[in-house]
């Protein structure tokens, strides 16, 4: 982008539609009966984000969207458990990006297991007697899981957008 002025207004859309996006995923009936279990629509935007802009700009929409959606919909603790999970999932989708060995679906699904595993590490803080390895399988699978189909979902959008065979 070479203008700032440009670049400011597609990273409020991006938060926007992010935070839109949360509230799509906050009305969605989904509870598999084990909390931290979500869909991750938001991260189709901030793994968007990290393939058009860099980690910085990610980390900012994710940390806006976060913040907004938790005010919104949520409570201190969903923003803790989500910064957490974030800061985890920016960083080894970055790296794996950076590294240029991985497409959308390998940089997604780990940052959705690594969402987990932040989460995780929030949880034991604040409740020291969580049964951590059992959980810990759980949420690193369905993070993956999520993850994939979020990486799928970015690759067929980055696709069209810059043309066949992305």
């Amino acid at each position: 982008m070479r203008s700032p002025s440009k670049k400011i207004s597609v990273l409020a859309m991006l938060t926007a539609f992010a935070v839109i996006m949360g509230y799509i995923e906050a009305l969605i009936p989904f509870y598999p009966g084990i909390p931290g279990i979500k869909p991750g629509l938001c991260n189709i935007v901030i793994l968007g984000t990290l393939y058009m802009f860099s980690w910085k700009e990610a980390f900012l929409v994710s940390v806006v969207r976060i913040l907004a959606t938790g005010f919104l919909f949520g409570n201190a603790f969903s923003i803790s458990y989500s910064m957490a999970g974030s800061v985890f999932a920016i960083f080894i989708m970055t790296v794996l990006l950076y590294s240029g060995r991985f497409g959308f679906v390998g940089i997604s699904a780990s940052g959705g297991a690594m969402h987990g595993i932040g989460q995780l590490l929030v949880a034991k803080a604040v409740m020291p007697a969580l049964p951590f390895a059992g959980y810990a399988g759980i949420l690193i699978l369905s993070g993956t899981v999520t993850g994939a189909a979020v990486g799928l979902i970015v690759y067929e959008i980055m696709k069209r957008i810059n043309g066949v065979g992305y």
